[in-house]
């Protein structure tokens, strides 16, 4: 009963980290879709903004070279063509956007003023200059003809023939429009990354003093029960010194105590600012594995084997790393001892790797499905029946935030897997939690 009630209770808790993390992942899918839907929408808008204004600059342009045409015209009406002149220049005056004006040969005759501060005094030069300008104009917008309107003295018909071309563009203003959208959408996801990463940061403060007051609570609730337990073991000592029936019990009790001492002093140790301190990794090592040893089942029979330096030195905390290994190897027992006796097999080397401490653990047991590597390390995500999802979790804040350094994972479902912690040999200590 006791046995189905926990199963029910992880399997509860595990259903809890799937579910935080689908939120998660839907809120992320959420923010991303409706940062593209803004960005889509601003650029539609600007879009469509660009594309009235292009159109008044173009009404205007078909204005004035239609004014043009009607003063190169022979209209035989003097009163007529005071007018078109009135016209023409109020329209002109109009236009604050690059125009040229040019006769039939494509020789410019009139230019916006905008282009003198760009001419020297040469009158040649700047002619050539005009024509690469409307040249410019020409490949955002096609010139519009100006045609001479005459009556044919002989025939009496109308007559037409191409009196020049009027080229413009747009002003430097609009075109720097369409660089809107980009701008606004750096800005909406600079705003957007810089306000993640200050919830982030806060979360992540806020996970790191959860986690230090229950390490902290943790010790000290079990801090009180082993005094008590060793007092009682001192009293049975004296009890039953000359019973050696006794003695073989009270060494494996007084061994358990100790390893809760260890416990506690662990939960206290990562829940307090800890100095780190230069010390040999190795014995960590051997200690950890040893312990595991000890505690495989015996009908697995699994083989573990080591490879070791003589030294491996680096900054570190040694109860929390020894914490580390011994996580390792209890998960590489936990992965192997189903397979048939003998055929387990778990390997932990220690070694120097690319400025870092490397501490490997490598099993044959059954691995990890791809889809569950990223979930391994949230708290309270298990795939083991009496699991509660808590021992990676807190390897990991050991490595990553209490050592500053990193986890590597790789895993083939029925082949194995490999976890490696990486300790830095010098700056990127951090200590503090």
């Amino acid at each position: 009963m006791a046995r189905a009630k926990k199963k029910k209770s992880t399997s509860y808790v595990r259903e809890n980290v799937l579910a935080l993390k689908r939120r998660r992942r839907f809120v992320e899918v959420y923010l991303v879709a409706a940062l593209a839907v803004i960005a889509a929408m601003l650029f539609l808008y600007t879009h469509f903004v660009l594309n009235r204004l292009r159109h008044e600059f173009r009404v205007t342009s078909y204005a004035y070279a239609t004014f043009q045409t009607l003063l190169a015209s022979d209209l035989q009406d003097p009163a007529m063509e005071e007018v078109i002149i009135m016209l023409a220049q109020d329209i002109g005056r109009t236009m604050t956007f690059p125009t040229i004006a040019t006769d039939e040969e494509g020789t410019p005759q009139v230019w916006w003023p905008g282009f003198n501060v760009r001419l020297g005094p040469d009158r040649a030069e700047n002619v050539e200059l005009v024509k690469g300008f409307a040249a410019d104009l020409d490949r955002r917008n096609d010139p519009i003809p100006i045609v001479r309107y005459a009556i044919d003295a002989e025939t009496g018909r109308p007559t037409d023939r191409l009196f020049g071309r009027f080229h413009y563009g747009e002003p430097r203003a609009v075109r720097l429009l369409y660089w809107v959208p980009v701008l606004e959408l750096a800005l909406i996801a600079a705003v957007a990354l810089a306000g993640g990463l200050a919830y982030r940061r806060l979360k992540r403060t806020e996970e790191q003093a959860l986690w230090a007051g229950m390490a902290r609570e943790t010790a000290h609730q079990l801090g009180t029960p082993v005094t008590s337990l060793i007092g009682w073991l001192e009293h049975l000592r004296d009890r039953a010194a000359e019973e050696e029936a006794f003695q073989e019990p009270l060494a494996e009790m007084a061994e358990d105590i100790e390893r809760l001492k260890k416990v506690a002093a662990r939960f206290q140790e990562i829940g307090a600012p800890v100095r780190l301190t230069e010390g040999d990794l190795v014995p960590l090592v051997e200690r950890a594995l040893a312990y595991g040893e000890r505690r495989a089942p015996a009908q697995a029979r699994i083989r573990f084997e080591r490879r070791t330096p003589a030294e491996l030195v680096a900054p570190h905390s040694p109860v929390l790393v020894e914490w580390v290994v011994e996580n390792f190897v209890k998960n590489a027992v936990d992965a192997t001892k189903a397979l048939p006796p003998g055929e387990g097999r778990i390997l932990v080397e220690a070694r120097a790797e690319k400025g870092a401490a490397a501490i490997s653990v490598t099993d044959n047991g059954v691995g990890i499905e791809p889809g569950e590597l990223s979930l391994i390390f949230s708290p309270g995500y298990s795939t083991k029946e009496k699991g509660w999802g808590l021992g990676l979790s807190l390897v990991k804040r050991i490595v990553e935030e209490v050592h500053g350094g990193r986890l590597e994972v790789r895993s083939e479902r029925g082949r194995g897997s490999t976890f490696t912690a990486y300790f830095p040999l010098g700056s990127k200590r951090r200590g503090d939690v």
